[in-house]
C-alpha cells in the first residue's frame, strides 16, 4: 500500500479545509451600516462619554465616544453597526478629585443609563443607518 499518495490527499485536504474558513467576514462582524448622532444631558450637549449598543439577539456590542454631544459608532474595527434592535447603555465620569485623574469616578449622569437593561433606551438599527439621538438625566 502507497501511503505517500494518502498523506498526499490528506494533506491537500487539510489545505483546502483551512483556504475555506479564510472565505466571508475575517472580523466576524458582518455587514454594518453606519449610525451617529447626538446625546443630550437635559437640554445641553453631554460633553464626554461612552455610549455602547448592546444586540438584544446576540451578536457583538457596538461602542461610541461621546465628544460635545456627537458620537459615530463602531463594532470592532468597523465604522456602524450591524442592523437589529439593541439596548443602549451610555456612560459619562469625571475623576471626583480634578487633581487626580485616577481617583475614583463620578457620575455625570444618573447611574440607571450605564446598564443598558435599565436604561430604557434602545434603537432598532435598520439596513440605512442614521441618525440616532438620546436624551439622558442626572
Amino acid at each position: 500500500m502507497d501511503f505517500r499518495g494518502t498523506g498526499y490527499l490528506i494533506c491537500l485536504l487539510t489545505i483546502s479545509l483551512f483556504g475555506l474558513t479564510g472565505c466571508g467576514q475575517a472580523d466576524g462582524v458582518g455587514e454594518t451600516v453606519p449610525v451617529e448622532g447626538t446625546v443630550t444631558l437635559g437640554k445641553e450637549p453631554l460633553k464626554t462619554g461612552t455610549i455602547t449598543f448592546n444586540p438584544k439577539a446576540g451578536g457583538k456590542t457596538a461602542t461610541g465616544s461621546i465628544e460635545n454631544g456627537k458620537y459615530k459608532m463602531m463594532t470592532g474595527t468597523k465604522e456602524g453597526v450591524v442592523p437589529g434592535q439593541y439596548e443602549v447603555a451610555i456612560f459619562s465620569s469625571v475623576p471626583s478629585n480634578p487633581k487626580d485623574e485616577y481617583s475614583v469616578p463620578k457620575s455625570l449622569i444618573n447611574e440607571k443609563f450605564n446598564d443598558a437593561s435599565a436604561s430604557n433606551l434602545s434603537a432598532d438599527v435598520k439596513a440605512g443607518g442614521g441618525p440616532y439621538d438620546f436624551t439622558v438625566t442626572k
